[in-house]
């Protein structure tokens, strides 16, 4: 059996992260991962700057394009966010092979071709079973802490009797930049008639974009979205997809075995902001979480504290959005002033907590309208 002092099971960029914090730091870490190779399938994602402050480094070797506009639509209004510090169009599977790069230079070690299957207290420590896919057997490995960073179907958090989270559906095709569009410019379209999140089109260079939605299922989501782009005149070159995990307030992503910690980071732990369905930066504060709980031996709740505040309120935003009507966001567009403006030019999405209070006092008839949507007896859409 060998041994580990930290065993991390997802090579997600979560997960990979966690392992670069504490590698660095001297443990002894591995990453284990079931696909055998670091290839995950292309996927376009936008992310605020926060991700330079979370990772303490800028992943140039990721990023597309950089965007400083978000157009908003709703049926019968328009309005125009102009952003204080640029948004990042990353790929997903360079920022994965970076931080995989990053976590082995640090002294980690990523086993591939490695399925957890499940673990039990042993001592002082877990006895993890892993399935070698190319040899077709299971290894035991010890650990004395374990990280389940690997994905919304969680197997850590079925094995640590964390059920696992309901997911929303994300599709996205590859299309050309239509004539006219700013290529740093985002456009969100609000349409209930067929979610109740938003379209977007989000400009990858000067010449490509992705159009998605987020849905309840791949298949509805799918089908709308080629409706979409045929009523937009885009033609789709390739498609992406994902299962999201919703995020929950009251949840709890860790456990204790036998005096030995079980803990879940990223999607695994449903680190999701549900206004955007936007995880990268939260997994990523989720892993930092992780590791000064593990490195000095603290509460890991008690460091998820600022980042699940910010979590808390962008799921009550959700509840709030998922009762709106068309005519609501049309009011919420139209009443986007100059001063609620400027605060959403200094604060990004990853950090809705600060700006609250004074956008509540910029626009004091959002509560009304909060209010109002939160009474209706059934949802919207």
């Amino acid at each position: 059996m060998s041994e580990n002092d930290v065993a991390i099971i997802g090579a997600s960029s979560a997960g990979l992260f966690a392992g670069y914090l504490l590698a660095r730091e001297g443990l002894p870490v591995r990453i284990y991962e079931a696909s055998e190779g670091l290839n995950p399938a292309p996927r376009t994602l936008i992310v605020t700057g926060q991700l330079y402050r979370a990772l303490g480094f800028t992943p140039n070797e990721a990023i597309l394009n950089r965007v400083r506009h978000i157009e908003l639509t709703s049926r019968n209004a328009r309005a125009r966010v102009s952003l204080g510090e640029p948004d990042l169009v990353i790929e997903r599977g360079r920022l994965i092979r970076l931080l995989a790069s990053k976590a082995e230079q640090a002294g980690a070690r990523i086993e591939l071709g490695r399925r957890f299957t499940g673990f039990q207290g042993n001592g002082d420590g877990l006895a993890l079973s892993l399935l070698d896919l190319k040899k077709g057997r299971v290894e035991l490995v010890k650990a004395r802490a374990l990280v389940g960073a690997d994905g919304a179907l969680s197997p850590v958090a079925r094995a640590a009797n964390r059920d696992s989270r309901p997911t929303v559906a994300i599709v996205q095709a590859k299309v050309a930049l239509p004539p006219g569009a700013a290529a740093d410019t985002v456009q969100v379209w609000f349409d209930r008639r067929d979610t109740r999140f938003f379209y977007w089109l989000i400009p990858e260079s000067s010449t490509s974009a992705v159009a998605g939605l987020v849905g309840e299922g791949q298949e509805e989501a799918r089908q709308r979205l080629d409706r979409f782009l045929g009523e937009h005149k885009l033609e789709a070159s390739g498609y992406q997809a994902a299962q999201v995990p919703r995020y929950e307030s009251g949840s709890q992503p860790w456990a204790r075995v036998r005096g030995s910690g079980v803990f879940l980071v990223g999607d695994a732990a449903g680190q999701v902001k549900m206004t955007t369905v936007g995880g990268v930066v939260a997994g990523l504060r989720g892993a930092e979480a992780v590791a000064n709980a593990i490195l000095r031996q603290r509460d890991y709740g008690k460091e998820l504290e600022g980042l699940k505040k910010e979590l808390d309120l962008h799921h009550l935003i959700r509840r709030v959005l998922d009762r709106f009507c068309d005519t609501d966001y049309d009011v919420l567009l139209n009443s986007l002033d100059r001063r609620a403006m400027g605060l959403l030019k200094t604060h990004n999405r990853d950090e809705m907590a600060r700006a609250f209070w004074g956008l509540v006092l910029a626009q004091p008839r959002w509560l009304v309208l909060a209010a109002r949507s939160l009474l209706r007896r059934d949802r919207v859409g």
